[in-house]
């Protein structure tokens, strides 16, 4: 009898001890939202289920929607991803997606810049089990509940209520496919160019898997709505940078792993797209003064973006960077820029020059 990836991804992660005994469920909407579907889909796949529950966590009287994403594509050895979308006009925005959680997700009684803590159960992954609060910083959650931090703490003893209980078993969440979002195999299910037409490895690749179609989709959205808002001259040189990324992509075949190549490459230029476009929420920038340099320097961190990226600023010149792995500290990577801070201190390494910098109090 042959057994299916989806199959052996449960079985393993029950084994694994990722699904644990089931709690009471607290009442929860019958589907999700479709805009909240739309990305969820974008970033994973069609058949991805999901628990939800919703709250008040900023304390203006509407609930914002806080996701537990389950499935082969979505989750890791350590858990999988919890999402948290908060209402807006036009529907919901993302505000976090917090990365290898697990169930029970509980609100916490205190709140930290306006925002009510979350709990999550951290295991695996070489992270201690338990639960760890996480804190927000007035714009979202840490995204990564395995690294102690000022925004990670241990939850023991903490007050808090359950948003969304334990799972036991994969069938016990929801599937997306119900309510507004569209089954695999749907028109609008594959990636925004035509496939009849796919000639490279890497487009053929796109189109015969659901979520990088969905990354497709996405990407070619955003960047509608980011030329939509600029002058000539930018639409000219987005376009530009386009071309340049078709490339990048396709040279994803001649990678090790290419289907992670692919996916961090479509992520990136979402990132960059929704950034130039105004899309995303822009976070206050980190001010610094670097010795020898009189122009200044400014780092706006954006966490909430999927890899979690960073918009350096120095004088006239600026360049999107992605988080990459670091010994210590934090680092941000691009072609253009690298900048790595530690112990409160940041070198950043710009045109073949380095600079060491140090905030502004």
């Amino acid at each position: 009898m042959m057994v299916s990836h989806r199959d052996r991804w449960r079985a393993g992660s029950l084994a694994a001890g990722l699904l644990l005994a089931a709690s009471p469920a607290p009442a929860r909407q019958n589907a999700l939202p479709a805009d909240v579907q739309k990305v969820i889909i974008g970033r994973f796949d069609a058949d991805t289920r999901y628990l939800d529950g919703a709250a008040d966590l900023n304390g203006d009287g509407k609930p914002e929607l806080v996701v537990h994403v389950v499935g082969p594509m979505a989750c890791g050895s350590g858990g999988c991803p919890t999402m948290v979308f908060t209402p807006v006009a036009a529907g919901y925005r993302l505000v976090s997606t917090i990365s290898v959680s697990n169930p029970p997700i509980r609100v916490s009684a205190t709140s930290t810049a306006g925002w009510r803590n979350l709990i999550v159960r951290v295991r695996g992954g070489g992270a201690k089990a338990g639960d760890v609060e996480l804190i927000s910083d007035g714009k979202g959650y840490p995204s990564n509940p395995t690294v102690p931090g000022p925004r990670v703490k241990p939850a023991a003893g903490t007050a808090a209520d359950i948003l969304i209980p334990e799972l036991k078993s994969f069938d016990e969440a929801k599937p997306l496919s119900k309510g507004g979002a569209p089954p695999q195999g749907a028109r609008g299910s594959g990636p925004s160019f035509d496939c009849g037409k796919a000639t490279t490895a890497v487009e053929k690749l796109v189109c015969s898997d659901a979520a990088l179609a969905g990354l497709d989709r996405s990407l070619s959205g955003s960047y509608a709505k980011a030329l939509g808002n600029m002058s000539e001259a930018g639409k000219a040189a987005q376009r530009k940078a386009e071309t340049s990324w078709i490339a990048r992509r396709n040279a994803c075949a001649k990678a090790g792993d290419v289907r992670d190549c692919v996916e961090t490459t479509y992520k990136q230029r979402l990132t960059e797209v929704q950034i130039i476009g105004g899309e995303l929420l822009a976070p206050t920038p980190v001010a610094f003064t670097c010795k020898g340099r009189q122009e200044p320097l400014t780092v706006a961190f954006y966490k909430q973006t999927d890899p979690p990226s960073a918009v350096i600023t120095m004088g006239d010149r600026q360049a999107i960077a992605f988080i990459a792995r670091s010994g210590s500290g934090s680092r941000y990577t691009s072609a253009e820029v690298d900048y790595w801070e530690h112990q409160g201190e940041a070198t950043v390494k710009w045109g073949g020059v380095s600079l060491a910098c140090k905030p502004n109090r």
